[in-house]
């Protein structure tokens, strides 16, 4: 019995390029479809998952928040191999696409019979580029050790110096901070140097930019 062409979803909001794509991939035998990326991403897993494609090719500039990348998983825990195709270049993106589950980061300005051949592999059931999931593996465990590194001043601050860091990002003074709190200004200013000390920072204004860069969120905050 001759085998069943492969069952292929593509995601993209770029018409003309989904086109070409389309058409290439059925000039080689496959069943081709395209999702309309506007119905959102609960609209674009339903109809992914009844269609139930042997591949869905997703871009990660969707029009919505989170993107291409918040389907990856999802898809992928439902059953439905993933390839990413997409103009982005951030290796932080690209690499966690890849350990959501996608079988292969493939980038826009590849030749297009090598992204055609690679998705049809992937369609087919056969394992693509080990090595790029390993490469873009490693590249993220760099990624989370640094982000790591970063935060870890962060973490040593006590209660009381996460509050009076909050209060420099707010622009407060330490006289009004002292007030508030009920305690010296002599207090506060000593507080400010412990805080300082442990971010590694000489001044008042290196602290608050260095919270900014890290996006560190003050207590209680909702960000």
């Amino acid at each position: 019995m001759q085998d069943q062409p492969p069952r292929i979803l593509v995601i993209d909001d770029h018409p003309l390029l989904a086109l070409g794509l389309m058409n290439e991939l059925r000039n080689r035998g496959a069943e081709v479809d395209h999702l309309d990326p506007t119905m959102g991403p609960d609209g674009l897993f339903d109809h992914a998952v009844q269609r139930d494609p042997d591949c869905v090719v997703l871009d990660l500039g969707l029009p919505f928040p989170g993107g291409g990348p918040s389907l990856i998983r999802p898809l992928v825990d439902g059953g439905i191999r993933v390839v990413v195709l997409t103009g982005e270049s951030e290796r932080q993106l690209l690499a966690r696409s890849s350990a959501s589950g996608a079988e292969a980061v493939l980038s826009k300005s590849e030749p297009l019979p090598e992204i055609v051949e690679t998705i049809l592999q992937v369609a087919n059931g056969r394992e693509v580029r080990p090595s790029q999931r390993a490469e873009l593996a490693m590249e993220l465990q760099r990624i989370q050790a640094e982000q790591e590194a970063r935060e870890a001043p962060f973490t040593e601050l006590s209660p009381r110096e996460r509050e009076i860091l909050s209060g420099l990002m707010d622009g407060r003074a330490p006289a009004v901070m002292a007030e508030e709190n009920f305690v010296s200004v002599a207090t506060v200013r000593s507080q400010i140097k412990s805080v300082l000390g442990k971010l590694g920072v000489s001044s008042q204004l290196e602290a608050v930019a260095k919270a900014h860069r890290q996006r560190w969120n003050p207590p209680g905050s909702d960000s």
